[in-house]
């Protein structure tokens, strides 16, 4: 599948934000089972074609607009890692995160395997100009569907080949051409500008540590007395975070809540490959009812809300991209609108695979420049797996501990299962 289309407003701002900024997320599959490398780098190959995206770059870049292509672009890179402990993906996903992508060259993905033996863990990167973190589980699922599909053999000399590719599929415009009344309307700013809401919180004292990422996760029998005891109180799971977060904090906070496109899109682009996701905030104090917070973010949710969100990116269009570089540089340099980011994502894919079984699937997401974290709670096999990334990692560990206590009942440690 040949790809070449100029960049949708949101893909342009991304890539303006990406010259200045770090826009890496990754995605972790921790799987139990054997597969040899050359049979993943073989189907990461065969997947380009029904994920296109895997294997496109930046062309042509000028004073206000690029080409995204997939002219002369490699196949995704596997990069092969022996692991020395349960836990060194975690530092592998450190790396990558700061590794940033040459969009002139691509691809804008690239993937880590760390070998347990009979085990193993695929690190996912991603530029968050082609996906997002729905999309690459979708990605994660088609490559150990194929993975763990017998290989077919051919009746001649030839090398044995691996499972037929799965079948082309056609390029899924972007979000901005699939949103609802796509008429750009100078209202948007306004919208726009209610949404951040008036003047950011005041920069905590961070350090300028390294960047740290942590995991935990809850087991199945937890994470449903967690869901019952929010459908018993009327709430749900993303304002459940949101209020134990605000009481850990102790103080009112900004919260960025990123928000899945999918459902307003027309058509959806349902399964695949690209950024569907925008960011709405909601405001919160340790007094804030799970309840209140509910019907605060649904309110944001709303396609009418939402979609101006979006759609005011065209406004943007005779903005020079390095002026738009510049002022996303100067915007977070003085500090960040939100608090923290907390993302909640159920994962529709199965656990099993022939001989693989996914184990556990983690988010991750490069901090911005302000340092503030970032929490990013993906629900799979009945569980909830919670990453963070930050800078200070001692005191946002404490945070998340104070968060989980209020979360969930406070006997219960955190774990570390794989």
């Amino acid at each position: 599948m040949t790809v070449r289309r100029r960049l949708s407003p949101t893909e342009r701002l991304v890539w303006a934000a990406g010259e200045v900024l770090p826009v890496n997320f990754a995605v972790t599959a921790r799987v139990t089972g054997r597969a040899h490398p050359a049979r993943i780098r073989d189907e990461l190959a065969a997947l380009r074609r029904r994920h296109p995206l895997l294997g496109v770059r930046l062309d042509a870049p000028g004073r206000w607009q690029a080409w995204l292509t997939s002219d002369d672009v490699p196949d995704p890179d596997l990069r092969i890692v022996t692991a020395t402990s349960p836990d060194a993906w975690t530092q592998v996903v450190e790396q990558e995160l700061q590794r940033p992508f040459d969009t002139a060259t691509g691809p804008l993905a690239r993937f880590v395997l760390l070998d347990h033996g009979d085990a193993f863990d695929l690190v996912c990167v991603y530029h968050h100009l082609v996906a997002d973190v729905l999309s690459a589980a979708f990605v994660v699922r088609d490559l150990l569907d194929h993975v763990a599909a017998p290989r077919v053999v051919r009746q001649t000399s030839a090398p044995r080949a691996a499972t037929p590719p799965p079948a082309a599929a056609p390029a899924t415009p972007p979000a901005d051409d699939l949103l609802p009344g796509r008429r750009t309307n100078p209202a948007d700013l306004l919208r726009l500008a209610r949404a951040l809401g008036g003047p950011p919180p005041p920069p905590p004292a961070r350090p300028a540590g390294p960047l740290t990422y942590t995991t935990w996760s809850l087991p199945p029998e937890e994470t449903a007395a967690l869901l019952t005891r929010c459908r018993a109180e009327r709430t749900t799971l993303q304002a459940a975070l949101c209020a134990a977060f605000a009481q850990a904090y102790g103080r009112p906070i900004r919260i960025a809540v990123p928000a899945d496109l999918r459902r307003i899109l027309t058509p959806s682009p349902e399964e695949a490959m690209g950024l569907y996701a925008s960011t709405v905030f909601v405001t919160a104090d340790p007094a804030t009812s799970r309840q209140d917070l509910r019907a605060a973010i649904h309110h944001q949710l709303r396609p009418g809300e939402l979609v101006p969100l979006v759609r005011v990116f065209r406004l943007l269009r005779p903005v020079p991209r390095r002026t738009l570089s510049t002022l996303l540089l100067r915007g977070e340099t003085k500090g960040a609108r939100f608090d923290i980011s907390l993302s909640n994502v159920r994962v529709p894919i199965t656990q099993d695979y022939g001989p693989l079984r996914l184990d556990a699937l983690y988010g991750a997401a490069n901090t911005s420049l302000s340092g503030a974290p970032l929490v990013l709670v993906t629900g799979h096999g009945g569980r909830l797996f919670f990453g963070v990334t930050s800078t200070d990692g001692a005191a946002v560990a404490e945070l998340c501990e104070r968060a989980m206590s209020r979360l969930r009942s406070p006997a219960i440690l955190l774990a570390r299962p794989r």
